[in-house]
């Protein structure tokens, strides 16, 4: 383990040392190898990280041919969910293709277009997925129900930093279904609209492009969980640099916060962006701007509702 791994690890424990709950975080090079790893094979609560594994399972049924990314379902009364998401705003009886409940359930975490998928792909293989895939310790539990769930948010999905990091690689890397597929869902997370954990004190902006402004290139893929005491994040971060693209993966979770409100500065939204911006610059992300105004300058989304 070099110097520089050594100092920022130990960065990240003092970052923890001062959170009352726990925490873990994993990171990896994906040019160099290099790793990251503090707690991070402690299990923790997946919250809504859990949905990029339904994700991977659907996409392994439309490879299989068992469904259709076209086929229609209709979101009815009874498929109604409370917590994150629009559909349950919206009047019943709307008919949504399955890439579109695919899109609502990762970029606005719809927990309604969620229980569609997981009632369409089946939750047992959504684990068997993951065991064979070699996540053996990302589990979901049930569907989303939250009287079931109640106030322990282990009792929708468990897994492990070091896991939520593992599965970014697999997708980053093409070791899980097909090329094509790999893409197409990292392309659906790098539409999420929630940037208020691992992107948030990094120098991105997912709208530069649209707005015709200077784009220093930084992309990323990422899902988020949140539940009133924790909150957890997987990312794949990615970079234009001299020798070619720069990019890494993340997963970070924390737990038993003392701060259960969902709002933009929740304490545990902030540590979990001071842990990924320390990951950041020592991956190498101090060439691009990285100056502390430019920190405040980026808003903190909207923070998602549960899970």
């Amino acid at each position: 383990m070099s110097a520089g791994t050594e100092q920022v690890i130990a960065k990240i424990h003092q970052e923890f040392a001062g959170f009352p709950g726990r925490a873990g975080a994993a990171a990896t090079n994906l040019v160099t190898g290099e790793e990251i790893r503090v707690n991070a094979e402690a299990e923790t609560a997946t919250a809504s990280t859990i949905k990029v594994p339904i994700l991977i399972e659907l996409f392994r049924q439309v490879e299989a041919g068992t469904v259709k990314l076209d086929d229609m379902l209709t979101y009815t009364a009874a498929s109604r969910v409370p917590g994150s998401g629009i559909l349950r705003d919206l009047l019943p009886e709307i008919v949504l293709s399955v890439e579109n409940l695919a899109t609502l359930m990762i970029i606005v975490s719809d927990n309604s277009a969620t229980n569609m998928l997981i009632d369409l792909v089946g939750p047992d293989k959504v684990n068997d997925a993951m065991t064979a895939l070699g996540f053996g310790r990302t589990r979901l539990v049930q569907r989303i129900d939250f009287p079931a769930i109640g106030d322990d948010p282990r009792n929708l999905a468990v897994t492990t930093a070091g896991e939520l990091a593992g599965i970014m690689a697999a997708l980053a890397t093409g070791a899980i279904l097909t090329p094509a597929s790999c893409e197409a869902i990292l392309e659906i997370m790098r539409k999420q609209h929630f940037t208020n954990l691992v992107p948030r004190y990094l120098p991105y902006s997912p709208y530069a492009k649209e707005l015709d402004q200077p784009d220093n290139g930084l992309r990323i893929a990422t899902k988020t969980g949140g539940w009133t005491d924790m909150r957890a994040d997987m990312s794949l971060v990615e970079w234009p640099a001299a020798a070619g693209l720069a990019r890494y993966v993340i997963g970070i979770s924390i737990e038993h916060s003392p701060d259960t409100r969902f709002w933009s500065e929740n304490t545990g939204d902030q540590l979990i962006g001071r842990v990924s911006r320390l990951i950041f610059e020592h991956f190498g992300g101090g060439i691009l701007d990285t100056t502390p105004d430019t920190a405040s300058e980026q808003p903190a989304a909207t923070t998602q509702a549960v899970p």
